[in-house]
């Protein structure tokens, strides 16, 4: 085998190898300087397997892992999707820990940044097995690793606040926890495989026969239902306010950027690899999930637009997001699911980044309230600036990443024709919303006063690693929004390939 056919398994296994080590770590500095390294180090492994791939006539390969070959063993699939995820997924976390150092210090209690450090290597190593692994159980085991992780990180910012907040997270994500597990034995009492591809054959030959519709339609619909709780979904975005309006900067930037993602590319490729495209359409799942998708862009908008805190107000709009990636999954084509792959991607850097800056400003102006970013923008300007870049994308300004994102969700919705107009209306109309909730927040930034500058007790720039983290995503929203043509046309490969 190749070098790069090694990477799989190692980008999961490093992070867990280096939490358990950490375990006996003594300095917190030590334990910080070493995750930053190792983050590092898996994102460059990232974009050598993608590049590999690009260069490989194959297009992917399979890495088993042990002595017994599938459905018996595990085996993980890597191909355009899974690389892509990985390296997006890997960088997002190492900028997010580079650049919310001055936010962990003051938000986690001195001596116990360790286990923070630690946590992130198991939330790490469970995200890139739940993109790369081939088989529904193992999938499901690394769900409940990424669930554990993320609950444990959420109140390692210890107030009443975060407290509760991590409840509701813990509730939602049991819920959803257990509904996937019931299809996974549902599924597996209707075709006796696990492994996605060969759970895939005898589907095929259940929809060809029209034996057990019931069966196979209530397993789908509890995947899906499953995973829409986990991604926040309305009207399962309960949790997701506190979650991330009162948990610390980066942990806000991981799991609305880096989190709720891999459940969506769990659910895409489950529904492509597992059931079919054709096998989609016979059971009629697109439409319920296009619906919720288009309630949630409306809904999730409206929201954010009522919020006075302008973090809330950032996690409020990302219920809208999750809409517009479920409108483009109940497509159910092609061009559907690659345009809500992008969007993923164009989502992951623009949410991650608008986190971060929400966080560096706050401490600039020592308030949450949107009424209280007067004038912020003199004092801190590398934050400014990247939140306003944050914000034009979500709008769908061209040049940023937003704009091709809901360029291509408007044209699958387009090409798919019948009464999928609709959905470009209500693409428009959430658009509009999302100008109406973030234009208010950047006035006050550049034009609502000088209330920041009269005080002397406030801080300026951020950081030097925050600074760099907010310049990187910034080029990478930009890259997104101008050289997008390539990387779609890769997605749409990629996601033939997932069948």
């Amino acid at each position: 085998m190749q070098l790069y056919q090694h990477f799989p398994f190692l980008l999961i296994m490093l992070p867990l190898i280096v939490a358990l080590l950490m375990f006996l770590f003594r300095g917190e500095k030590l334990t910080r300087q070493v995750t930053l390294v190792l983050h590092a180090l898996l994102t460059l492994m990232s974009l050598w397997l993608l590049i590999a791939l690009l260069n490989n006539p194959d297009e992917y390969f399979k890495y088993r892992l042990g002595s017994y070959s599938a459905p018996w063993g595990v085996e993980m699939r890597i191909g355009f999707i899974e690389a892509i995820m990985a390296t997006v997924f890997t960088s997002l976390i190492f900028l997010s820990l580079l650049g919310s150092r001055y936010d962990n210090e003051q938000d986690i209690e001195p001596g116990k940044s360790r286990y923070f450090y630690i946590l992130i290597n198991l939330l790490v190593a469970s995200l890139i097995a739940i993109v790369f692994v081939n088989d529904i159980f193992t999938s499901y085991v690394f769900l409940e690793i990424n669930m554990l992780a993320s609950c444990a990180l959420v109140v390692k910012k210890e107030n009443k606040k975060t407290v509760k907040a991590c409840i509701k997270y813990t509730c939602m994500s049991i819920i959803g926890s257990s509904l996937f597990f019931l299809a996974t034995i549902m599924l597996y009492g209707i075709t006796g495989q696990l492994h996605m591809e060969y759970a895939h054959s005898v589907i095929d030959v259940w929809i060809t026969t029209g034996q057990y519709h019931m069966p196979l339609l209530v397993s789908l619909g509890l995947y899906a239902l499953a995973l829409s709780i986990k991604s926040a979904l309305f009207p399962f975005h309960i949790w997701l306010p506190d979650t991330y309006g009162y948990a610390t900067t980066s942990v806000s930037a991981l799991l609305s950027g880096v989190v709720v993602k891999s459940y969506v590319i769990l659910l895409i490729k489950i529904l492509v690899r597992v059931y079919g495209i054709d096998t989609l359409h016979k059971l009629g799942i697109g439409s319920p999930l296009l619906v919720m998708g288009l309630i949630s862009m409306m809904l999730g908008s409206i929201l954010a637009f009522t919020q006075k805190d302008v973090k809330r107000m950032v996690a409020y709009s990302s219920v809208s997001q999750m809409g517009f990636i479920f409108m483009g999954i109940g497509f159910v084509t092609i061009a559907g699911f690659a345009a809500a792959s992008f969007h993923v991607i164009a989502h992951t850097f623009t949410k991650s980044m608008l986190f971060i800056a929400t966080g560096a400003l706050i401490h600039t102006a020592q308030h949450h309230k949107i009424v209280d970013m007067a004038g912020v923008a003199y004092k801190n300007k590398t934050a400014t600036v990247a939140f306003t870049i944050g914000a034009l994308s979500l709008v769908g300004l061209p040049f940023f990443a937003g704009f091709p994102s809901k360029f291509y969700l408007a044209r699958a919705a387009i090409q798919d024709g019948g009464d999928k107009w609709i959905a470009v209306v209500v693409l428009a109309l959430s658009t509009f919303l999302s100008i109406l909730y973030c234009l208010p927040v950047l006035y006050r930034m550049y034009l609502g006063g000088t209330k920041t500058e009269q005080s002397g007790q406030l801080d300026r720039e951020p950081v030097y690693g925050a600074k760099l983290t907010l310049v990187c995503m910034s080029l990478a929203n930009i890259a997104l929004g101008i050289f997008h043509v390539p990387l779609m046309k890769l997605l749409e490969r990629g996601i033939k390939l997932l069948g």
